[in-house]
């Protein structure tokens, strides 16, 4: 425990600049903001940062992704509670409680709960992280291409069940991820595939995927809708946004409840923040002594998922920094970010980058108190911003991406990909196709093939590789259980959402 106390003390002495302190809270403004608009989220948001970050040294770079990573799960939260306008998934269970308190004269006090349980869900999940993650590391050096290969069929398996009522789509999206990932020259033999252009021979940057799925392909969505924001005359007075001890004490359980979820749910390959807000809120509402006020503004119903989407992102961080394995699209997108920098997600990155995983580490831990501050203190001039923008929000965001892609190697081919993809992001959109199992198929599909292709050597052609090695074959364990859960989960939650949905038609 010393020995990561120490190592958690140098990762913010490296921190403790005034230029990544500055760096770091910039990070979380630009992260809430981002969060705020409808449409946009975690993936948008680094996404659009990665070639700033690209510019930085590695610690700078990670902070600066990590505090928008962080500031997206804040900032969803606005236009949850203001116009019943979820900013991302997990923010859907926010706008059952958070909207009705709003009509009833009490959003300030809803966004004052959820700044303060997302603190809390953040903080807790921070300390698992920090303790939890080195013991991971240590134990994950005796893994071998088997069991990174098994690794990541358990995080693509995963993902296909838990991405979405239509199983059929979400495995064609990973299907159709596989074979983008498969665009360019083999790592190994060299040989060159689907390339009718010498650009593709380096394949397609996976950054440009990211910008043009979730950002031009949200714009051309939206622009379709025609979604505006309509935030009429919020209020400048601070004590509107703190809420009294009284609703505090109210929401001081299901935050705590809710921050263990999260983590949990977080740590698990695929799982992610929609499926932990959705568990949290169903325990919540299970263990509540007036079930029938859910979904008429009830605190302990805001507060507990909350808490527990942002702890799921530290615990999200676990099995990414450790194994190398994202467990949402936004630890896809840091998993590509992570390879931009020439780091290899793993268990060796403790030991060969452990400075740079505390520096980043210790960047979250700065990251959540700035934003408890500003999610507290500004709220009223974020919510003015959105007002004052909403007219050229779509030049905007397709001006950064262009820009964003156009930087990636001073290319208009990049600017081109972005658009294709955004193409293809507005139909899956429309047709509700999932992304989520896409991104994670482009990252996780190549490196997969190069541990499958390993241990084939290692087993001289034997197939028996997978499963003869005692933790190979607990991993296979491991993903009959894991897909033998989700498929229980999933039909708790139809049952749990019919639910809801007849209660509040009765109502």
């Amino acid at each position: 425990m010393l020995d990561t106390l120490n190592q958690l003390a140098g990762g913010f002495d490296t921190i403790l600049t005034p230029y990544n302190v500055t760096l770091i809270f910039l990070a979380g403004m630009i992260g809430t903001v981002v969060g705020a608009l409808p449409g946009l989220g975690p993936s948008a948001g680094i996404a659009l940062m990665l070639p700033l970050a690209a510019g930085m040294d590695h610690a700078s770079g990670l902070c600066l992704l990590t505090g928008v990573y962080m500031g997206t799960m804040y900032g969803g939260r606005i236009t949850s509670i203001l116009i019943n306008t979820p900013g991302d998934a997990p923010a859907i269970i926010t706008a059952l409680e958070g909207y009705p308190m709003m009509q009833r004269g009490e959003g300030g006090i809803a966004l004052g709960i959820s700044a303060i349980s997302s603190f809390v869900g953040g903080m807790f999940g921070l300390v698992v992280l920090i303790f939890f993650a080195p013991v991971v590391a240590r134990n994950a050096i005796y893994l071998g291409p088997p069991e990174y290969f098994l690794l990541m069929l358990l995080g693509l398996s995963t993902i296909v069940l838990l991405a979405g009522e239509d199983m059929l789509k979400a495995l064609l999206m990973v299907c159709f991820g596989v074979l983008v990932s498969t665009i360019g020259a083999d790592y190994i033999s060299g040989h060159v595939r689907f390339a009718p252009v010498p650009e593709f021979i380096e394949g397609i940057d996976f950054v440009a995927i990211i910008i043009g799925l979730y950002g031009l392909g949200e714009v051309f969505h939206n622009l379709e809708q025609r979604v505006t924001l309509n935030l009429g005359k919020p209020s400048l007075k601070m004590s509107d946004y703190v809420p009294s001890r009284a609703k505090l004490r109210e929401a001081n359980g299901p935050t705590i409840r809710g921050s263990l979820m999260g983590t949990v749910i977080g740590i698990l390959p695929g799982a992610g923040a929609t499926i932990a807000t959705f568990l949290s809120y169903a325990l919540e509402k299970k263990l509540s002594k007036n079930p029938e006020n859910y979904g008429k503004g009830e605190i302990a119903g805001l507060a507990a998922p909350e808490a527990s989407n942002n702890a799921s992102v530290p615990g999200s961080l676990i099995p990414l920094i450790t194994l190398g394995i994202p467990g949402s699209g936004g630890t896809a997108v840091m998993l590509g970010a992570l390879i931009m920098f020439g780091l290899q997600p793993g268990p060796l990155l403790m030991i060969k980058s452990g400075d740079v995983v505390w520096a980043m580490i210790a960047g979250l831990v700065l990251a959540n108190v700035f934003l408890l501050l500003s999610n507290i203190l500004l709220i009223p001039l974020f919510v003015n911003l959105l007002r004052g923008v909403q007219g050229v929000l779509a030049s905007v965001v397709i001006a950064l991406c262009v820009v964003g892609a156009f930087s990636l190697s001073y290319s208009t081919f990049n600017i081109w990909i972005a658009l294709a993809f955004g193409i293809v992001g507005y139909l899956m959109r429309k047709n509700d196709y999932p992304t989520g199992p896409f991104i994670l198929a482009v990252v996780l599909a190549p490196l997969a093939e190069n541990y499958f292709r390993q241990s084939v050597m290692l087993g001289q052609g034997r197939m028996a590789i997978f499963w003869e090695r005692p933790i190979s074959l607990s991993i296979i364990g491991a993903m009959v259980l894991a897909i033998a859960l989700t498929l229980v989960l999933r039909m708790t939650m139809q049952r749990r959402r019919a639910a809801l949905a007849a209660n509040e038609e009765s109502a």
